[in-house]
């Protein structure tokens, strides 16, 4: 569960990269700003337009006509996906970094010739260049030089407190300190000073004894634990202060079981270990010791292939599906769909969707698992459980925002509050969307657990799975899952 980015090979280290003070008159923004929709939507406007006004201003200039607007707009509007596409990329992981007018005039003139450059290729590629006026096309370059320029220097001031009051880029931040850490001080002042939500702040002792270290650490952990589990996405800063390597080790060994990227931000004399580039944050800099599992833009996908997966799977099954309901209704009496509270992401409680394979709907402060030979469970019942057909109407839960495909098994709020109190941890499996299948089921860890070291080892996979989740595991998950229905005739069995 360790990243490979990891607090000893930023300690191995050697340089000097002391923080610097912001220039009090530059246009300070933060990146993740640059990536808001908003700004997404104004660039592409802006450029799409610079596009149209340079084709048209050409053709009349040198044909004293307008021209055929549609090929400008093409044109313009090609250009600035392709803007937007190499930003993204040589951005790479600086969500976090805090850039200047003059930063971002920097990026533009390398983002702007890289595509048109690309333009260029494309138009070769398709034979398409004897179509598009080539003045159009560098009058079109020339102008955006310096306008598209000065557009991407002053326009992010304006548009980053809009996209903050529509909810975009709203992290929920979590930083850690030593209780006399002033380092921590100015570093949460500086979060607030570049347009940062308040965060989630977590003090501690560090100047103790060994014996009170290991309470502390523990408690420290818990307490950083719970604070998260509300909290939305978002990164973790542990200020670094005066903390000896080893404590600095511990802390951020114990913190790697959260599901969220996690910085180090040093005082000026750990910075001068820092031989990587850090991340700046205002005056103070913070350096990435693991990532976050899922990004923005990969959660987004998930939740795309979510909504596509599972709608495509409720469409071609829906005959099937009203066979089913029609079966349970003639076997026995009561509803066709079993409905439970449990817990899902962060804890919020939801209503899971089953078909109904037992004659009672227990859904209370006391749920028994169904076990082997259990009477309560009806004649149609049993085939569906054994072929986890009875699990299909999750996929409405899918739908609906409150699942996953791919994710931790959620459990009964009574089992939730027993594991919680037996199981170390047991709570950090809800930092990520529940799912149909999961980890846990692929390898094995399905059906009945009957004992607390039964359900410990089920939850070791679904921790591991929350901090190291990914779409190619999910993919892999998928398969795996496929597989054994076309192997066994059936899914792996999920728990009640």
């Amino acid at each position: 569960m360790r990243s490979p980015h990891g607090l000893d090979s930023f300690l191995r280290v050697f340089a000097s990269s002391k923080p610097q003070e912001p220039d009090k008159g530059s246009q300070q923004v933060s990146s993740r700003d640059l990536q808001s929709p908003v700004q997404v939507l104004a660039d592409l406007a802006a450029i799409t337009t610079l596009g149209v006004a340079a084709g048209l201003s050409y053709q009349l200039l040198t044909h004293g006509s307008l021209g055929d607007i549609s090929d400008f707009a093409a044109i313009g509007l090609t250009v600035a996906l392709l803007c937007a596409a190499i930003g993204k990329i040589l951005d790479g992981t600086k969500a976090g970094v805090v850039t200047t007018g003059f930063d971002r005039l920097a990026r533009h003139l390398r983002v702007w010739s890289i595509a048109f450059a690309a333009l260029v290729f494309i138009l070769f590629a398709l034979k398409a260049g004897s179509d598009v006026s080539r003045g159009s096309v560098l009058l079109f370059f020339l102008l955006g030089l310096p306008l598209i320029g000065a557009w991407r220097m002053f326009s992010p001031k304006v548009l980053a407190p809009l996209a903050h009051r529509i909810g975009y880029a709203a992290r929920d931040l979590i930083v850690i300190g030593d209780i006399n850490d002033t380092n921590m001080d100015a570093f949460v002042r500086t979060l607030s000073a570049i347009g940062q939500k308040p965060p989630t702040v977590v003090r501690f002792h560090s100047n103790c004894d060994t014996m009170a270290w290991h309470r502390e650490l523990k408690n420290l952990v818990a307490r950083t634990i719970e604070r998260a589990h509300d909290l939305r996405h978002g990164e973790v800063y542990l200020c670094a202060g005066s903390l000896s390597a080893g404590r600095l080790r511990a802390i951020e060994r114990a913190l790697s079981i959260l599901p969220r990227a996690i910085y180090v931000v040093p005082d000026a004399q750990t910075a001068s270990l820092v031989r990587c580039r850090p991340t700046s944050i205002g005056a103070q800099i913070a350096v990435e010791i693991r990532r976050e599992p899922l990004n923005r833009t990969q959660r987004a996908i998930k939740r795309l292939l979510d909504l596509v997966l599972a709608g495509t799977a409720l469409l071609f099954t829906a005959p099937f599906l009203l066979g089913v309901a029609l079966a349970i209704k003639l076997d026995s009496r009561g509803p066709v769909l079993f409905h439970q509270t449990r817990n899902g992401y962060r804890g919020v409680p939801f209503k899971i969707l089953k078909f109904r394979t037992m004659h009672v709907q227990e859904d209370g402060a006391v749920v028994r698992q169904a076990s082997r030979g259990d009477t309560r469970v009806t004649r149609i019942g049993r085939f569906l459980r054994k072929s986890s057909i009875d699990e299909m109407p999750q996929l409405l839960n899918v739908l609906a925002g409150q699942m996953s495909l791919v994710g931790p098994r959620p459990h009964a709020r009574a089992h939730d509050e027993l594991y919680a109190r037996e199981i170390e941890n047991y709570e950090v499996r809800q930092h990520v969307k529940p799912g149909i299948t999961g980890w846990a089921q692929v390898n094995g860890l399905r059906g009945e657990t009957a004992t607390i070291d039964q359900m410990d080892r089920r939850i070791e996979f679904d921790l591991w799975y929350a901090v190291n989740a990914s779409l190619l595991l999910d993919l892999e998950i998928m398969a795996r899952t496929f597989i054994e229905i076309v192997r066994h005739g059936r899914p792996q069995r999920q728990i009640v």
